[in-house]
């Protein structure tokens, strides 16, 4: 055979040989692969040492087969040294890419063990926010934590479910996960697909729930599960979560809910350990893990202590929610018999009686101002606003009744979130003229927060005022707005890229982000 048909014959087999090497996924062989084969090849051929092709053929695919041994060997050490007690921003799934999620592997983790698993839902996306939250407490009882990257506001539950299918998987094809103890947990809209999550698909031990409760189901919650909620006092969803607390407690759910000082956002770090013990405690009652006596003890000493400050302060109503709290943390895993007694003696208390009825009665103005303020938005004017908002701020900052003060506040917040809503209605219609009036109204109901400057930024360069998109978008930046993918993933901005006005502002956004 001439030198130029054994040439051509070797490259014949070398096409065959990368055919089957990518049908049995040996695939995404890189170039310089190719490259090396096509080189070893004529480097044979060069030395004569072609008069037996069969051998040669062999050899070289043995020499591809090993190449691609190590590629694939690489992949599977990068996997085994996803580094421990570190947030991980992104862990693409192995079997679609188009999914990620953030990751903690608590240090203590070693293949081989058991670990149990909450998975995270962040509103926005963002899986690295959850978990930085919560890793401290992960890392202090062993728990891997993964946020999605992928969940948020406005994707349709069949996508949701596809996606946690496909993240669940991935986790539990990489990771030792104790299946009794998978728990979910979310904010807002996260806060919901956690719940759903629970009660549609099951499987689930316990949900962490913050600023919002479950979805509306028509049929009886067949998946029984432990229900954590956290809900801020100045937060929109408060009487949401109060409310849904107490029907957990008419439909037999271990539940509790914790206020705490803020607004419709993640619950602050400090009270992060409040829904972790409840999650270990509930695990040692539901026999997933060992008893351990001496940590309750601890605990229920550090609950003592607290609830006899609640008692020195003399308020019987503060003392009675407590007393209650305590009695669900540690019934039937501590002698709680001094606690239920006390309960059932103040819980007929005229103070008790009264601090509950107070409760009710501010849910029903809530509520009648939410539904009273609602349709006055699309009717009263640009300056009935201003008037309205500054006597509401007013009362807010001179009242001497805290719960009224915290009243207003969740109003004027479910007053933003409808002038949010209404504009980003109107700004995906391109109606940009009557978006710009409610994102003025949202920006006065909302005084420091970036988004209704962001929006302004987006209005106006749509109709190519220039120069006051910039200026807004820097005012967004300045008052602290971080989402640089909304920017990067808007068409809009990026006729913006040569100007140095867009080059300051992307600058402090970045930097916000950064921050986080």
């Amino acid at each position: 055979m001439q030198p130029q048909s054994r040439f051509r014959l070797v490259i014949e087999l070398a096409i065959w040989a990368f055919i089957f090497i990518k049908k049995y996924q040996y695939a995404k062989i890189i170039n310089k692969l190719e490259l090396r084969y096509i080189l070893f090849t004529y480097f044979c051929l060069k030395l004569k040492l072609m008069r037996n092709i069969v051998m040669l053929f062999a050899f070289s695919l043995s020499v591809i087969l090993c190449s691609c041994s190590g590629i694939n060997s690489g992949k599977a050490q990068q996997e085994i040294a996803l580094e421990h007690g570190k947030v991980i921003p992104k862990v693409t799934c192995k079997k679609d890419v188009t999914h990620s999620y953030a990751l903690y592997l608590p240090s203590g983790y070693a293949e081989g063990k058991m670990f149990p698993l909450i998975i995270a839902f962040d509103s926005h996306g963002s899986g690295s926010k959850p978990v930085e939250l919560f890793k401290e407490q992960a890392e202090k009882y062993g728990y891997i934590l993964v946020g999605s990257n992928v969940s948020k506001n406005g994707t349709s539950w069949e996508a949701t479910a596809a996606h946690y299918d496909i993240l669940l998987a991935d986790v539990l094809d990489r990771f030792g996960i104790d299946k009794r103890r998978i728990y979910t947990c979310g904010f807002s809209g996260g806060s919901r697909v956690a719940s759903t999550v629970a009660i549609i698909k099951g499987g689930i031990a316990g949900v962490i729930g913050c600023s919002a409760g479950f979805p509306q189901v028509k049929e009886p919650i067949k998946y029984k599960f432990d229900f954590f909620g956290y809900a801020g006092n100045d937060d929109m969803n408060y009487a949401e979560m109060v409310n849904l607390d107490r029907a957990l407690e008419q439909s037999g759910f271990r539940h509790q809910l914790v206020v705490f000082n803020g607004t419709h956002e993640w619950t602050p770090k400090e009270y992060i350990p409040e829904s972790m013990l409840w999650l270990e405690l509930n695990a040692m009652r539901n026999k997933l893990k060992p008893v351990d006596q001496n940590f309750i003890k601890t605990q229920l000493a550090d609950y003592d202590k607290q609830l006899v400050e609640i008692q020195d302060a003399g308020s019987t109503y503060e003392e009675y929610l407590f007393t209650k709290k305590i009695i669900n943390y540690f019934k039937d895993l501590t002698d709680t018999k001094k606690y239920e007694d006390r309960f059932a003696l103040i819980k007929d208390y005229a103070s008790v009686k009264q601090g509950m009825q107070q409760e009710e009665m501010n849910e029903k103005k809530e509520l009648m101002l939410q539904q009273q303020y609602a349709e006055k938005l699309s009717t009263e004017s640009t300056e009935w606003w201003k008037s309205e908002v500054a006597q509401l701020n007013e009362f807010v900052a001179h009242s001497r009744s805290e719960s009224d003060k915290h009243l207003i506040k969740r109003v004027l917040e479910y007053l933003s979130l409808m002038a949010f809503s209404t504009c980003n209605s109107l700004y995906s219609q391109n109606n940009f003229e009557e978006a710009e009036h409610y994102i003025e109204l949202y920006a006065l109901i909302d005084s420091d927060n970036s988004e209704p400057e962001f929006m302004y930024a987006q209005v106006c360069a749509r109709k190519k005022d220039n120069d006051n998109a910039m200026l807004h978008l820097k005012r967004a930046a300045e008052l602290g707005f971080s989402d640089k993918g909304r920017i990067d993933s808007d068409t809009i901005f990026l006729k913006y890229n040569p100007d140095k006005r867009f080059a300051e502002a992307m600058e402090i956004i970045i930097s916000n982000q950064k921050k986080q």
